[in-house]
């Protein structure tokens, strides 16, 4: 590195990782001002990745890697451990009688009409799965003792087996979780060095196949997890820095090292999580209350619905699908989460021709190993980006800023010998095709997600970003119908900016099922003071102040005889006296504003309460340290010729230098707008401005 010299001003980076590429953002204390940066992703070891680009902005900027005060980071390396098959060993300790708990699932078929339906298998085979003598009734009382002893064989056999991690399941543990806190015990005396995951800790919920499932999960990924994030934090300590690292839950929010490598089946969705907490971030920022947050980077294309700027959550996701847009066909896991929708749509996603020789995109994608065609690494297969760079709207000598040589002529050639020669196409109309259709696919599936939402997506703002993002976000925003798009500057690292303005945070869970009118108020109020001290312990961990701990609770409700709840708000205090009728009401204003009507004659019944321990949400003024512009004189670097497919033919556009687009700058598209990380297409109806927080805002013109 650099001699560093001059005052030691303090920096924060966030790191995402993803499947193609890393993004990198630094916010420096002093100058309040971000600087951005981006890589290849090393899938064989994601921290070699991380390290080589800290490292490099750390000399670019010559700053010394002592300045660094924490680091928060994102990562899809627990979803992709899950689908690639590569996590522990795991066993399996369940209640007798609930051997093949994982395998019977929710006895529902995804696909009612395939004879041949393939289900996701479970991460533990059934010679590894055994039960143990005890039993625990729905209200908690023991009806059975444990028969501790059986353990021994048990053990015995998973540590000849070589079994690196257990998960415990016990019938009803959530309302007394003593038996599985006893055969945890027990394991780890016989063996202390082994990884034991209990489902009264990682999902104290009902319903036993979903908590089977990320009890099972959880176990599955935290040896990897524990070796990857010491091997993190060891790296950072080389480097010479003595910073904090965070990481990014499914949720939305930050925590600890610690917390996350003892539940690290939250961390499945961290990347995509920050990046619709960026797009909640952007909104507000423009007032826009309700936004569409479309996230399209190299390996897929995650859409969030955000409502008055809180992004939609979930309790449940799946994943490792079999089919991969098939509800029902993947690992269920109970886990609080954003909600999105992800369709094997980024820009390395790879073109094909199926059994029929209909033209399909992805989801199989290129990667960063070998990536796509034109990067020259070794890909055989057409993608998304080589589509693009055919058509034009990528420059070949830009990419990445010029760090990353793209070849047209390879791109085109394998487009039409894979795509083109088996339809009777040329390059160009190949590579039309692919555009158009990975559009489709997207649109299409925003299109359904919003209609399940209950929403108008056309009185939605858009705001695109991913490194391939501002590149389709103008044709799918047409396809939808939605009036306007927000392109921030830096659009190609904005999950990483996520993690920077995302408040610590965690989320607490527990199941008590009862109605209303018969809840154990003194039991409510012990339950939610020992979630709320234990909130208050991560949190002040992290080093948020006591003060500032925000405490949101909820219950999921429904009618008694329903299958499905509602997320109900409920009061904060004591509930001493009881809040029968306060809870009923609050359930039934939910219900009317969901389902327009509620009932008065059916009782109302809880069966889990929530608890979201948070700090304030942050909203620091973005100031970006701009890259000098690459135009001495004006604005516009140059021409040149994209495809139109209004015209079906090449007409020349101007290409804007982003970094020379001043607040209040005007004018119309059809247009590029280059920058180091991605690039923007403006259509021809549409009027571009740049905002004070130097975003590029395109409003498209429907006649």
């Amino acid at each position: 590195m650099t001699e560093w010299k001059g005052v030691l001003n303090k920096v924060s980076f966030g790191v995402d990782v993803g499947g193609t590429f890393t993004d990198f953002v630094v916010f420096n204390h002093e100058t309040k001002k971000y600087s951005l940066g981006k890589r290849l992703s090393t899938p064989e070891n994601p921290s070699k990745g991380i390290l080589a680009g800290v490292q490099d902005l750390l000399e670019l900027l010559n700053i010394p890697a002592s300045a660094i005060e924490h680091v928060i980071h994102g990562t899809t390396m627990v979803a992709n451990k899950i689908i690639e098959r590569k996590g522990a060993k795991v066993g399996l300790i369940s209640t007798e009688g609930f051997r093949d708990n994982l395998e019977l699932g929710r006895e529902q078929r995804y696909d009612m009409y395939d004879l041949f339906i393939r289900r996701a298998e479970p991460l533990v085979p059934r010679y590894l799965r055994r039960t143990i003598f005890e039993r625990v009734d729905w209200e908690g009382n023991t009806l059975r003792p444990i028969k501790i002893d059986q353990l021994d064989s048990i053990s015995e056999l998973f540590t000849k087996e070589g079994v690196q991690a257990v998960a415990i399941s016990l019938m009803h543990s959530y309302r007394n979780p003593e038996h599985e806190q006893k055969i945890r015990d027990h394991l780890k005396r016989l063996n202390p060095d082994l990884y034991v995951s209990i489902s009264s800790e990682v999902s104290p919920e009902v319903r036993e196949h979903q908590r089977t499932s990320t009890t099972v999960t959880n176990a599955y990924v935290q040896p990897v997890v524990d070796l990857y994030l010491n091997d993190l934090q060891q790296g950072f300590k080389e480097l010479g820095s003595k910073g904090t690292i965070y990481i990014m839950l499914s949720g939305g929010g930050v925590t600890t090292v610690d917390v996350a490598t003892s539940v690290p089946v939250r961390m499945v969705e961290s990347g995509p999580a920050a990046g619709a907490i960026a797009g909640s971030y952007y909104g507000k920022l423009r007032n826009e209350e309700n936004v569409v947050s479309f996230d399209m980077g190299g390996t897929t294309a995650k859409i969030c619905l955000i409502n008055n700027n809180v992004p939609s959550t979930t309790s449940e996701i799946e994943v490792a699908r079999e089919h991969r847009f098939k509800k029902g066909s993947g690992l269920i896991l109970k886990v609080p989460s954003i909600e999105m929708i992800e369709i094997g749509a980024g820009g390395g996603s790879i073109a094909h021709l199926d059994s029929m020789g209909l033209l399909k995109i992805g989801p199989e994608s290129a990667g960063a190993d070998p990536g796509p065609v034109s990067y020259g690494l070794g890909g055989t297969s057409p993608t998304v980006t080589d589509a693009d760079l055919v058509l034009g709207f990528l420059n070949p000598e830009y990419f990445l800023g010029g760090e990353m040589q793209l070849d047209a002529t390879k791109a085109g050639e394998i487009i039409k010998q894979t795509i083109g020669d088996p339809l009777n196409l040329d390059a160009v109309q190949a590579a039309q095709g692919v555009n158009e259709v990975v559009n489709e696919n997207m649109a299409s599936a925003a299109r359904v997600y919003a209609a399940e939402q209950g929403v108008d997506i056309r009185k939605y703002a858009m705001v695109a970003f991913g490194g391939a993002g501002p590149v389709h976000a103008y044709k799918v925003a047409k396809l939808l119908g939605i009036p306007r798009v927000i392109c921030p500057l830096g659009a190609g690292v904005m999950s990483s900016v996520g993690m920077l303005v995302a408040p610590k945070s965690f989320d607490f869970v527990q199941s008590y099922i009862s109605r209303v009118d018969s809840l154990d108020w003194d039991y409510l109020d012990s339950m939610y003071s020992a979630m709320e001290s234990h909130a208050k312990d991560i949190l002040t961990s992290a080093g948020v102040p006591i003060s500032d701990i925000i405490l949101t609770r909820s219950a999921d409700m429904r009618y008694v005889g329903q299958g499905f709840e509602i997320s109900v708000p409920i009061p904060e205090g004591s509930f001493k006296g009881g809040k029968s009728d306060q809870f009923t009401s609050a359930f039934n204003t939910t219900y009317e504003n969901l389902f327009k009507r509620y009932l008065t004659h059916v009782p109302v019944e809880a069966i889990t309460w929530r608890l979201k321990a948070s700090e304030p949400t942050p909203m620091p003024q973005l100031l970006f340290d701009i890259p000098t512009p690459e135009t001495k004189n004006g604005r516009v670097k140059g021409t040149r010729p994209i495809y139109m497919s209004e015209k079906a033919s090449f007409e020349d556009v101007p290409v804007y230098d982003r970094y020379a687009l001043e607040p209040g700058f005007e004018f119309a598209g059809p247009a590029l707008v280059e920058e180091k990380e991605s690039t923007v297409y403006a259509g021809p109806d549409c009027k571009c401005t740049v905002d004070e927080q130097l975003n590029l805002i395109m409003e498209i013109v429907y006649k």
